[in-house]
């Protein structure tokens, strides 16, 4: 029976300090977006197939979990949130006022191969911009980003971006059906530059093979936007392409400006197939994968029988901004620590005490972690060795005789010094610099 205690293979366990660093994460992102103006969305973690598949992009489609339920209707446990999030703008949401700023946390399951930082269930927390046709937009999600970034004690990242309409309109002027821009771009995402070359000489285009394997090499030869416009005027297309490079640069100049440390990568395409203009990844040292990613996805709606809308957003990788964390070697313990105390009660008479209610009230709404337990004395240095071995900060000891007197034994586990304080006391002494 030991196969039944492990999870599925591409599936974990968290447990404390992980799992609680997790709901850490989430609720301090929550908080971030409320801040910045987004309202909370929550969809279903099993949609219709056809969702996901009309524009999805090929690495998604292939790494769902599809199946049919009793009905036999095709459906698929969510890869992504996105279009989720658009099905409830067209059902819902249509009436509001833009722009219309949402937010999620959601679980999301893809059968990709595990490897680290990727399981086959994570956790994406992101916003959606709806109705939103500026750049400006596009930059807010980095300015939110980084004032996630800084709450959670993140100090070193840099945002990767590039424009993804560069190529596609370079597969345009080659005559790519949608199908084989979708495939290009999906090759682009996955660094196989020579595959995309190969398409577009096999088109008839071998002047766009120099230009995709020069865009995919700027990056690493140091190439700044200058550069790259400089080189596209050489090769003549900088005229078709003035439009999205300006755009690119204008962005970067924002981006630059809410103080975000910014990179472009010419070469850079994300795999999803409905994204229409800037794109970017959230990268940190010596992780080789990102930990968040976005980009502008306009008229998504229109695939789905809607009206046009301009929409942008990104989603971060809850659990590989946890991997980012513990990279920069951050104690989870310390970092999640709050003041606690193990009250120990030597009689059970004493838990009836409607004083001792109200007190506990009050500690916890100081944000002081109470947990009470009842034992006999003869047991109570069972119960300091607990408490020292689980972290509390404090052992509450209160007997007959304490009650009594209206006090209690206050252990300090952290200076190894004991008092007596009373009880009417105990409020301000436990919770001086709780949180």
């Amino acid at each position: 029976m030991k196969e039944l205690l492990e999870p599925i293979r591409g599936f974990r366990d968290y447990v404390p300090p992980e799992s609680d660093a997790i709901t850490w994460i989430c609720d301090n992102f929550k908080e971030v977006a409320r801040l910045f103006g987004y309202r909370e969305v929550r969809t279903p973690t099993v949609e219709n197939f056809k969702l996901f598949a009309l524009k999805s992009g090929e690495e998604i489609r292939n790494s769902m979990y599809v199946f049919k339920d009793k009905g036999d209707r095709e459906v698929a446990l969510r890869p992504e949130v996105t279009p989720s999030v658009i099905r409830v703008y067209l059902k819902e949401l249509r009436s509001w006022p833009k722009p219309i700023r949402l937010f999620y946390v959601a679980n999301v399951f893809r059968y990709d191969e595990p490897q680290y930082g990727r399981y086959r269930e994570f956790t994406q927390a992101g916003v959606e911009i709806l109705g939103g046709d500026s750049i400006y937009y596009d930059s807010e999600l980095i300015e939110l980003l980084e004032e996630f970034y800084h709450r959670i004690g993140l100090t070193r990242r840099v945002y990767k971006v590039n424009n993804v309409a560069i190529f596609k309109k370079i597969a345009k002027m080659a005559r790519f059906t949608d199908e084989e821009t979708e495939r290009m771009l999906h090759l682009l995402d996955k660094g196989m530059f020579q595959n995309v070359t190969e398409m577009f000489e096999s088109k008839g285009f071998p002047k766009y093979s120099e230009l995709v394997m020069f865009l995919a090499n700027a990056y690493k030869e140091g190439y700044n936007i200058d550069g790259v416009i400089a080189k596209l005027s050489e090769l003549g297309v900088y005229n078709e392409l003035r439009e999205d490079i300006e755009l690119l640069a204008k962005y970067i100049d924002m981006v630059k400006g809410i103080g975000a440390n910014v990179v472009v990568d010419p070469g850079f395409a994300r795999g999803i197939a409905y994204y229409t203009s800037i794109i970017f990844e959230v990268q940190v040292p010596g992780m080789t994968i990102s930990i968040a990613g976005g980009g502008r996805y306009d008229n998504l709606t229109t695939v789905y029988g809607g009206e046009e809308l301009s929409s942008t957003g990104f989603a971060i990788g809850v659990e590989r901004t946890l991997l980012a964390l513990q990279n920069l070697g951050i104690d989870l313990e310390k970092l999640l620590h709050r003041q606690s105390a193990l009250l120990l009660l030597l009689d059970e008479s004493i838990r009836r005490n409607s004083n001792l209610n109200v007190l506990l009230k009050q500690l916890r709404g100081r944000g002081v972690v109470i947990q009470l337990e009842v034992s006999p004395p003869a047991k109570m240095s069972r119960w300091l060795e607990y408490a020292s071995k689980t972290g509390f900060d404090y052992v509450v000891i209160i007997g007959r005789k304490e009650a009594e007197k209206g006090m209690a034994v206050v252990r300090d586990l952290k200076r190894w010094s004991q008092t007596e304080v009373e009880l009417n006391n105990l409020v301000e002494v436990l919770g001086h610099g709780a949180r």
